[in-house]
């Protein structure tokens, strides 16, 4: 499962490069394959399968507000744009240490803090 999401991150990571990249052009194929590693690890490190209920559980109780959010929530997708809504941080019980969540559309979103990549929602 993790080499589909690393072929995923390589692919997003190689599209990103800029447009007149050449094959020889070390920096750029350097920064893609970066940036793909951080996508395909982001999206890898979903919310372990025995968390997922306690951590939605734990998020309702917390009962922290809605936002509205315009854009679809879904795995691998950048949660934007930064700062209109509040971010809390996932306790470290949950198997996802560092990472923070929001509540947007009624809906938990566990997402990177740096990065935006969100890795579940429910």
């Amino acid at each position: 499962m993790f080499s589909r999401f690393l072929i995923i991150g390589v692919a997003v990571g190689t599209l990103a490069m800029p447009v007149g990249a050449k094959a020889d052009d070390t920096a750029a194929v350097v920064g893609g394959l970066v940036g793909a590693a951080i996508v395909g690890a982001a999206i890898a490190s979903s919310v372990p399968e025995q968390h997922r209920a306690p951590l939605r559980e734990y998020i309702v109780q917390e009962n922290r507000p809605s936002y509205v959010y315009e854009d679809e929530i879904a795995v691998g997708r950048e949660f934007r744009p930064r700062g209109h809504y509040e971010s809390y941080p996932v306790p470290d019980r949950y198997g996802v240490p560092g990472y923070h969540y929001s509540v947007a559309n009624g809906r938990g979103v566990i997402y990177h803090p740096q990065s935006r990549v969100i890795i579940h929602h429910y």
